[in-house]
C-alpha cells in the first residue's frame, strides 16, 4: 500500500478535490463540537476563498495525500522564519491542516503521509491540535514520537496541544 504526496498548487483537478473534500474535513472537525471552527458565514469566507489562499501563498504548500494513486487526504504546511529569534535563519514549518478520509484511516494512510510530510522540509516544526480532541492529539504523539525517536516537545495552551521537533529533511527518512 504505498503512500505518496504531491504538491497540489500545480493541478487544477488536486486543487479542486481539495476544494470538493474540505466540507467533509469541517464537519470532520465539528463533529467532537470542539467549538473552536467557525462557521464560514462567521468568518465572512467561502470555502473556495479559504483554499485560493493556499494555493496564493508562497509560505504555504498544499499536499495530496494518496494511496496506490487514489486521493484520499490533504496536508496544508506554512513555512516562515524561526519564531525564537529573527536572525536565526533556520526554517519554521507549521502543519496547519491535515486531513485523511474516514475509509483510510487506522491503516497507516495518516501516519505514512505525515512521515513522508515531515521528512521534505529540514528545520524546526510545530504540529497543533485542538486539546479537546483526544484522537487527534494521540495520533499526533504516537507519529510525532516516531519521526524525532521521542526528542520532541509538547506545549498546551489557548485549547491547543502543541508538538515541536526538528527535522533534518530528506537525510531523515534516510536514516531511518
Amino acid at each position: 500500500m504505498p503512500i505518496t504526496i504531491r504538491e497540489a498548487r500545480t493541478s487544477k483537478s488536486d486543487r479542486d478535490w481539495v476544494e470538493e473534500t474540505y466540507g467533509e474535513y469541517l464537519a470532520d472537525l465539528t463533529a467532537d463540537t470542539t467549538g473552536v471552527f467557525p462557521s464560514l458565514t462567521v468568518t465572512g469566507q467561502s470555502i473556495a476563498e479559504l483554499i485560493q489562499g493556499w494555493f496564493h501563498d508562497d509560505r504555504c504548500t498544499a499536499f495530496i495525500v494518496l494511496r496506490e494513486q487514489e486521493l484520499v487526504g490533504f496536508a496544508v504546511v506554512q513555512r516562515g522564519l524561526s519564531q525564537a529569534n529573527s536572525d536565526d535563519p533556520r526554517r519554521h514549518f507549521r502543519l496547519s491542516e491535515f486531513f485523511i478520509r474516514k475509509p483510510y484511516r487506522n491503516r497507516g494512510v495518516g501516519r505514512g503521509a505525515a512521515m513522508l510530510t515531515f521528512a521534505r522540509y529540514a528545520g524546526e516544526w510545530t504540529v497543533p491540535e485542538q486539546s479537546r480532541n483526544p484522537g487527534a492529539v494521540r495520533f499526533w504523539r504516537r507519529v510525532v514520537s516516531e519521526f524525532t525517536n521521542g526528542r520532541f516537545r509538547e506545549q498546551r495552551g489557548q485549547g491547543e496541544i502543541a508538538h515541536s521537533f526538528t527535522s533534518v529533511g530528506p537525510a531523515h527518512s534516510l536514516a531511518r
